[in-house]
């Protein structure tokens, strides 16, 4: 019986040495640093497929990586848009208030819209402005632009600040429901800090518009 369990115990000893044997080594992987220069660019090889909105598009392409192989990328195509943080008063910055369908819920944002065909940015926005809120303005300031989503749209927003409003007539599109609210900027980023202001134009608008007036 001695012979028996000893034989076992040294079964049992070489089954875990295999085992170990076979456990394959764990190596940390190592990632060297990359510096990036006009030879990592993706090239352009074909379009694979294309559909056109009343609004946007949206496109499949065929690319070439910097090594040569090829992939695909798909993206929104967007003619532009602008976005305006109005001032009708120091303590007053006018929002429009919509429901947006993708989202499921009403929004606060600053006005704003697409550009049309050869239509300049300021231009645009001076357009929007009338037509969301019912106010042209004597002073216009650019803020820059920004991209919304550059992986996988070709959006542009051009934002500005408007001061000196004068009240005209809002115009609203004709399936357009917009309600015009004032709010402090003290208010606004409170909303924006709560979460109940998440559109990315006008938080940048904002962020962008206290920078310069700290």
């Amino acid at each position: 019986m001695s012979e028996h369990l000893c034989e076992s115990n040294r079964t049992e000893k070489s089954t875990k040495i295999r085992r170990r044997s076979q456990t394959p080594r764990r190596y940390k992987s190592i990632i060297l640093p990359m510096r990036l220069t006009s030879r990592h660019r993706e090239r352009f090889k074909k379009i694979a497929h294309q559909l056109k909105g009343k609004a946007i598009g949206f496109r499949i392409d065929e690319i070439f990586l910097p090594d040569g192989r090829i992939r695909t990328r798909e993206y929104i195509t967007h003619p532009g848009a602008v976005g305006v943080l109005a001032f009708e008063s120091p303590q007053k910055i006018l929002l429009v208030k919509q429901f947006r369908y993708p989202m499921g819920v009403f929004t606060y944002e600053i006005p704003a819209g697409k550009l049309s065909e050869g239509e300049a940015p300021e231009a645009c926005m001076r357009r929007e402005l009338e037509e969301e809120t019912g106010f042209v303005a004597a002073k216009v300031r650019p803020m820059g632009p920004f991209w919304p989503t550059a992986a996988f749209s070709q959006e542009v927003i051009h934002l500005f600040v408007a001061e000196g409003l004068r009240p005209t007539r809002m115009n609203p599109d004709d399936d357009e429901y917009l309600e015009l609210v004032r709010v402090s900027p003290k208010r606004l980023e409170t909303m924006i800090r709560r979460g109940k202001i998440r559109d990315s134009k006008t938080i940048i608008a904002y962020l962008r518009w206290k920078s310069n007036h700290r």
